[in-house]
This record gives C-alpha cells, structure tokens and sequence, in this order.
C-alpha cells in the first residue's frame, strides 16, 4: 500500500516513542491507522473538485468526550489531580515517574486500587520504546497479586463484538507487558534516556520537586537530578509483583450501568510475534495491510472507507478468485 516519501512511520509519525493506543489501533485495521496519522494520503485518491469528510462523526466525538469524562470520574474517586509546572522535557518525564512513584508507595502502604498508572520501555527487548497509561490496578496483599483491568464505555447497551474484544484484549495485554518488564527490571535507565534524548544530570524543576519522594538529596539542598529519580523509581517498582490476572469492563455511557465483564488470561508468548510484526511497519520493512474479508465490517465505521486503497484492493483479489473459479 502506498507510504509517504521521507521516511519509516516511526520517523514520520512518532520520531520519539509510540503510545500504547498506537498499536490498539493498529491491531484494528492498520489502513486506518496510517490514513489518520496521514490524512493527506487518502485525499490524493480523490477526484480533483470532489468534496470529501475524513473527520470524524460529530456523534463519535461525543462518544469519546463522553468516555473521557467517565475516566476522569473514576481517577477522582481515588486521587486528587495536582498542576505542577514543567521547565524541560525532563521535567515532564519526571511527572510521569512520580505518578508510577505513587501508585508503587500506596500498594506498599496496604492501598489495593491505584489508577492511570504510567507504564513505559521497549517490549520483548526490541527497538520501538512505547508509553502508555493503566486505567487501573488492583492489588491484593495477602496473595501478593496485582490484577489490571481496562474501562472501556460504549453508546450501545449491547456487548462488544468479538473483533472489538479482541483489540481491547491487545491493548490490556501490551499495558501488562510493559508493566511486568518494569517489576523484572528489563527497563534500564538508558534504555530510557537514550530512546527519549533526556538527561540523567539534568536537575529537576522546583515545582516538580515538592513531589518527589525517596530520592537522596543533597545536604545543600540542591534538586535531584532526573537520574536520581528515574534510578530509584526503576529500583521501587521492582518491589511488586508481575500482573497475574486482567480484566475488561465495559459500561454504558448514560446510565454507566454494566455491559460486559471479561476476564482473561495474560499469554505473553503469543503477544510477541503479533507485536513485533507491528514493530516491522513502525520500522518500514513491510508494506502496510488491511482488514481481512471477515472483518470487512469494520469498515462500516470507519470515515475512511468510501477512498480506501485495501477495499479496491480486497475487492479485486474477491473478483479475480471468483472468476478462476469458474
């Protein structure tokens, strides 16, 4: 399928890390992936004085204001957002580190909830470092287990279906991939540095400093640097227990009843390939690819459709093994 000239969608599109929803996505349909980051793509197909819409539906981003909303109900329940004032880049990477710093502290402290929890590194040992945020973890410390669970809203009172499962059920598994590498210690602080182009001596910002805990500091009383605190984060996090159990929950947007509860089991050996098979795209070693015939139902939500590439494509190879058929 068609790519842009100047080079991979990594350097394209995330020239410094991907995000977890990046590759939820991308499991989804990574035609649609590319033409959102890309739109400029799609309307090349377009006939010349064509009107074309590739936003999205006023009704979807209802959907989604709505769904953030009730993310933000629940963070409250737990925890009181605090504005700290950023002065660098490593200021605002430290803020990340404090907030995994925190969740860490109250499952010390017999806490058994922490929610929007950072999680970060380069999965299975590859190349691609990638950032996400855990809707929530839950912490039982008589059996020394931590269990994630996923929210996910809907405008629907029906279930999902399975195809939409599945891409939740990625997307958790990749949030549990990347934690469990934090508490084996597979995340080194150049790992973290190097991918992100921070710096380890680079002291922290006063406003960030009145949230940091833990950390040697000292006895002139002069900031920590960012390294003393990712060092000792990276070393605190390590004092937990890998992910053993997951969750999905689905509610209604409305009345915020329940829809379906899934739970599920982590298989880390069958994430890898799929994940690093994405990995190839990120890295441009392999063309890019749509839904299969099945899954063609996708595309009935998708704004993209009515111009894109792989359905002409899809729809040609249907034509041409029909008529060697007959």
């Amino acid at each position: 399928m068609v790519m842009k000239e100047g080079g991979t969608p990594r350097d394209q599109f995330r020239p410094g890390y991907l995000i977890v929803s990046d590759f939820a996505k991308q499991h989804w349909c990574e035609m649609q992936l590319l033409y959102s980051l890309a739109p400029d793509i799609i309307l090349m197909r377009a006939i010349p004085g064509e009107e074309v819409t590739i936003e999205e539906s006023e009704e979807a981003k209802v959907v989604k204001s709505k769904g953030s909303d009730i993310h933000l109900e629940r963070e409250l329940e737990i925890q009181v957002p605090v504005e700290v004032v950023v002065e660098t880049k490593e200021d605002k990477w430290a803020v990340r580190l404090i907030n995994l710093q925190h969740a860490v502290q109250a499952f010390s402290r017999g806490q058994r909830l922490a929610r929007e929890v950072p999680v970060f590194g380069c999965p299975f040992g590859g190349d691609i470092f990638v950032f996400g945020i855990i809707d929530e973890l839950r912490y039982d410390p008589d059996k020394h287990e931590v269990e994630i669970s996923e929210l996910k809203t809907r405008r629907s009172f029906y279930p999902p279906r399975k195809g939409q499962q599945e891409k939740d059920r990625y997307q958790v598994s990749v949030y549990a991939q990347l934690f469990n590498e934090l508490v084996t210690g597979s995340v080194s602080k150049d790992m973290v540095v190097s991918n992100l182009g921070l710096g380890l001596d680079v002291k922290l910002g006063s406003s960030v400093m009145e949230h940091v805990s833990g950390v040697p500091i000292d006895t002139d009383g002069e900031a920590c640097s960012f390294g003393d605190l990712l060092g000792t984060v990276l070393t605190q996090v390590q004092s937990l227990c890998c992910i053993s159990r997951s969750r999905l929950e689905y509610i209604h947007q409305d009345d915020k009843s329940e829809i379906l509860v899934l739970n599920f089991d982590l298989d880390a050996a069958s994430l890898k390939p799929v994940f690093l098979e994405q990995c190839r795209w990120w890295r441009g070693e392999r063309a890019t690819t749509g839904v299969e015939i099945e899954d063609c139902w996708k595309c009935d939500h998708c704004q993209f459709s009515p111009l894109c590439e792989w359905r002409d494509y899809m729809a040609n190879k249907l034509t041409n093994s029909k008529a060697k058929k007959k």
